[in-house]
C-alpha cells in the first residue's frame, strides 16, 4: 500500500490555496474522516494491528469484563428492558463480539440487552457486520442523529450505557502555543508543494472560551492540544441519556496534568506501522493522529447535561475490581505436562497470560488508560468497577497477586 494519499494531499493543498492556512483541527479531520480518503473512513484504523492495537484487540477478557459491569448497570437501572448498550467507534467489532459472548451467559440481562453500534466508516461497518451478523446476538447499527431523535421522541432519553473506548482521542484537535503576548494557534499552510506549520492568532472565540473555562495558561513556547469536539460529544451523549451511564475509556489526564508547563510538546502523536512520531503533516490519510483526552473538560460537559461524574480511575484498577486476575490462565495445572485441562499448551497459556497482563499492569495499558464513568437519572452510583480492587472477595488476595504477576515489564 502507498505510504501517502496523493489525492487527499492535493485536496488539502487546494483548500489552503483557496482559503489560506487551515486549522490543525480541520487538517486532522480531513486526514482521518475525509469521505473517501480518510484514514478511518477507509478502515485503516480500528485497532486491527496495522498501526496500533486496542485493548479489545489484545485479549477478549476486556470485553468480557465490561459486559459484567454492564450487567450490573442493568440491575442498577431496575432491570430495564430494553437496556441499550451503545458503542461509539466499534473498530473491527472484536470488543462487541467478546462483550456479547459473555452477555449471552448472563441470563435475563441478555434477554433485555439491545447492543447498538455507531460507526461512520463504511469499511469498518462491513467488517463488523461480517463478524457479528451471523451470530445470534441482539445487535444493530445506528447513528448519533438517530439516537438523539429517538431520545427526543421518547421524551425521557435513552436508557442504558453509552460506551466509547479509544474513540475520543481520535477527534480533531487545535494546536496552541504560548507566546510573549498571549497564545497563538498553529495552522497548516503550504510551501513548495508541501505542508508547513504556521503560527497565527487563534481561529475561533471558542478556543479562547475553552482556555478560560479550563484555566489553561500555556507558558511561552509551550504547545497544547485542545479538543473542542470531545466535550461537545460528552454533552450530547449525556443529553440523550435518560437513565443510565456514560463510560469513556481512553488515555488522558485531568487538565492540571494535561496542560502542565512541564509538558512542553503537548500529547499529539502520529502512529504509522506501530511507530509513534511527531511527523503530523506527513502521510495524510495514511497514519493515525491522536491526542490525550482532557477528562476535566468531559466532567464539565457531563454536568452541563445533567450528568454526574462517578469516578475517574485507571484501567488497571477498573479491571482488577471486575476480577481480571481470576481470568489469568492457571499455569500450575500444566506445569508437569504440555497440555492443560483447557486443551491449551503451556506455551499458549503463557502467551495468553502475557496478553492479558498488557491490559492491567503498570507500564502497559493498565496505567496509561483511564476509565471515566458518569451517571444520569435515578440510578445507583456504587458500581463494582469503581470500587477498590482489594475490597473484592478473597479470590484476588495480595498473595495471589504477587504469585500471578511477577516479572512485569
Amino acid at each position: 500500500m502507498s505510504e501517502s494519499s496523493p489525492d487527499l494531499l492535493r485536496e488539502i493543498l487546494e483548500e489552503i490555496g483557496s482559503k489560506g492556512p487551515i486549522s490543525f483541527a480541520r487538517f486532522m479531520d480531513l486526514c482521518l474522516y475525509h469521505p473517501s480518503a480518510g484514514y478511518y473512513t477507509r478502515g485503516l484504523g480500528g485497532g486491527g494491528g496495522r498501526d496500533y492495537l486496542t485493548s479489545s484487540g489484545i485479549h477478549g477478557a476486556f470485553g468480557r469484563l465490561v459486559a459484567r459491569q454492564a450487567e450490573e448497570m442493568w440491575r442498577r437501572t431496575g432491570r430495564a428492558a430494553p437496556f441499550n448498550f451503545v458503542e461509539f467507534g466499534p473498530g473491527e467489532g472484536h470488543f462487541a463480539a467478546d462483550f456479547l459472548s459473555e452477555a449471552s451467559r448472563l441470563g435475563e440481562f441478555f434477554g433485555a440487552l439491545r447492543y447498538r453500534l455507531v460507526e461512520t466508516s463504511p469499511a469498518l461497518r462491513e467488517r463488523q457486520e461480517a463478524l457479528l451478523s451471523p451470530r445470534p446476538y441482539p445487535v444493530s447499527w445506528t447513528s448519533e442523529e438517530e439516537l438523539r431523535t429517538e431520545a427526543g421522541i421518547a421524551g425521557r432519553g435513552v436508557t442504558g450505557c453509552l460506551f466509547a473506548n479509544e474513540f475520543l482521542d481520535a477527534l480533531p484537535v487545535h494546536r496552541i502555543v504560548g507566546g510573549p503576548h498571549g497564545v497563538m494557534e498553529l495552522f497548516v499552510g503550504a510551501r513548495d508543494g508541501g505542508l508547513v506549520e504556521i503560527a497565527a492568532p487563534p481561529s475561533s472565540d471558542l478556543l479562547a472560551r475553552f482556555l478560560e473555562d479550563g484555566d489553561i495558561r500555556p507558558e511561552e513556547g509551550q504547545e497544547v492540544d485542545l479538543c473542542l469536539e470531545a466535550p461537545a460529544w460528552m454533552e450530547r451523549a449525556a443529553g440523550m441519556l435518560g437513565r443510565g451511564y456514560v463510560v469513556v475509556i481512553d488515555y488522558g489526564h485531568e487538565a492540571r496534568d494535561l496542560y502542565h508547563p512541564g509538558r512542553r510538546r503537548g500529547t499529539l502523536l502520529a502512529y504509522h506501522r506501530h511507530r509513534a512520531s511527531e511527523e503530523f503533516l506527513q502521510r495524510p490519510g495514511e497514519q493515525d493522529l491522536t491526542a490525550h483526552v482532557d477528562f476535566t473538560a468531559l466532567r464539565r460537559s457531563a454536568g452541563k447535561a445533567g450528568g454526574r461524574c462517578l469516578g475517574l480511575i485507571t484501567q488497571s484498577r477498573f479491571l482488577l475490581a471486575l476480577g481480571v486476575l481470576d481470568l489469568l490462565p492457571d499455569l500450575d495445572s500444566g506445569a508437569d505436562r504440555e497440555e492443560s485441562a483447557s486443551g491449551l499448551s503451556l506455551a499458549a497459556r503463557l502467551r495468553e497470560r502475557e496478553a492479558l497482563k498488557d491490559l492491567f499492569l503498570p507500564g502497559r495499558m493498565g496505567e496509561s488508560f483511564r476509565v471515566f464513568v458518569a451517571a444520569k437519572g435515578d440510578v445507583a452510583d456504587d458500581l463494582t468497577g469503581l470500587a477498590e480492587p482489594w475490597a473484592r472477595p478473597p479470590a484476588a488476595d495480595a498473595d495471589a497477586v504477587g504469585r500471578r504477576v511477577p516479572g512485569g515489564p
